[in-house]
């Protein structure tokens, strides 16, 4: 027994090592844009359990609560694809840094929003900031991270970086369902709206430091041969991100219709269920992921973690309490999210530093398109099926399964 502690042990203190001498390479930049990311990701984060149970004390009835639900994510994704096309072109034309703190000044107000909510409406008002804020900060965040990391060491680099939303996405969850049941509903959106704060003064004050990421490159030419396999990659990874979109977000209302009128969790447990079926495993495949990619390449990955996680979810509607609901989400997020680092990566590799804002930005927008229809088409599934669950959930894993032609036409992934 105490030899296999012993082994635990050594083997956390030597992933610490790696992970340290991974820091040492990315430099202070880095770790400051990793802690942005942090606090962003967690004051969002925070409300997400408790937000279903504030439209449930407006709209009683279930049909309406689902309907509702759908609507407000189609809404914050329609939102932030329009975002995303401002947000990815002026990231690649002016100081990236101001462009993120001018979206950072805009936080404050959404949480207000939300935590002053008098009816539906207000949640909805909620959204439409919300989705302007992401689709006009991340572009530019993420090129600014894709300044710092190392080419030869991309894949684990975007891992560790991942791991900042992942890690905050995995706790805040359990800590807005906690602080509802134990205070109030409204308690979860006053603690995002102080840390929401907090993240525009510390960004200010660490502006300087982060400027070093935040120029774009002035273009440099490109051969006329190269131009029509560049866009060609692009436009199928763009495909391949509307179909991933349409998937999940048919899956984001059902999901949590299941759980709340299925299973019939509280707060908590809703909390509960997002941190261990999604955060942990995805927090947990982000560094293994990263340094496949880097072995194996892009595409393999992304390929293989397609075919073996998406089938899963077909299970998740046969799910009779909590725990086989966490495991199952568990084993096909762990799975899938295996793909993450490959995907911001090969992105990275696509384009030009100049062009990152774009890159990313497209293709975020392109995931947005598909999640404007998908949690509408899902709610309405999720109403026309019940009291079946199946159909909804299969025509999610269908829409996922369609992101494989797209691969399988892509170019061979380059390390």
């Amino acid at each position: 027994m105490f030899g296999k502690l012993q082994l635990i042990c050594v083997r956390g203190m030597n992933i610490f090592r790696a992970l340290g001498r991974y820091l040492s390479q990315l430099g202070v930049a880095f770790v400051l844009l990793w802690m942005v990311m942090f606090i962003i990701t967690f004051s969002d984060s925070v409300c997400s359990p408790i937000i279903p149970y504030i439209i449930r004390e407006f709209l009683i009835d279930e049909s309406a609560v689902v309907i509702m639900l759908g609507f407000l994510i189609s809404t914050f994704n329609l939102v932030k694809t329009a975002a995303n096309i401002p947000g990815a072109l002026l990231g690649d034309r002016i100081d990236r840094s101001i462009i993120v703190l001018s979206s950072l000044a805009l936080l404050p107000a959404t949480f207000l929003l939300l935590m002053l909510a008098g009816n539906h409406l207000w949640i909805l008002g909620f959204y439409i900031l919300i989705g302007i804020f992401h689709g006009i900060c991340m572009p530019s965040l993420n090129a600014m991270v894709a300044g710092l990391i190392p080419i030869e060491i991309r894949g684990t680099s975007f891992a560790i970086f991942n791991l900042s939303w992942i890690i905050s996405g995995m706790a805040a969850p359990v800590v807005g369902g906690f602080l509802s049941e134990r205070v109030s509903l409204r308690l979860p959106p006053t603690l995002s709206l102080i840390l929401s704060l907090t993240i525009l003064v510390f960004f200010i004050v660490f502006r300087r430091v982060l400027g070093i990421s935040s120029s774009p490159n002035k273009p440099v030419e490109k051969r006329e041969d190269a131009a029509k396999p560049f866009t060609r990659t692009l436009l199928f990874l763009c495909g391949m991100q509307f179909f991933s979109g349409l998937g999940n977000g048919i899956l984001m209302p059902i999901i949590t219709a299941f759980l709340m009128y299925i299973i019939g969790v509280s707060p908590a447990e809703m909390g509960l269920a997002f941190s261990l079926g999604w955060g942990i495993a995805t927090a947990l495949a982000q560094i293994p992921g990263g340094r496949l990619s880097d072995k194996f390449g892009f595409k393999p990955i992304l390929i293989s973690s397609t075919l073996a996680a998406t089938p899963l979810l077909i299970l998740l509607p046969f799910s009779r309490n909590l725990t086989q609901f966490i495991l199952i989400t568990a084993a096909a997020c762990f799975i899938g999210n295996l793909s993450s680092p490959a995907f911001s990566a090969w992105i990275a590799k696509l384009m030009e530093k100049h062009d990152w804002s774009r890159g990313y930005g497209l293709t975020s927008a392109s995931f947005s398109i598909g999640s404007i229809v998908g949690p509408i088409l899902g709610s309405f599934a999720w109403d026309t099926f019940k009291p079946n669950c199946f159909p909804p959930f299969a025509l999610s894993v269908l829409f996922m399964l369609l992101t494989l032609p797209f691969l399988f036409a892509l170019g061979e992934g380059s390390k």
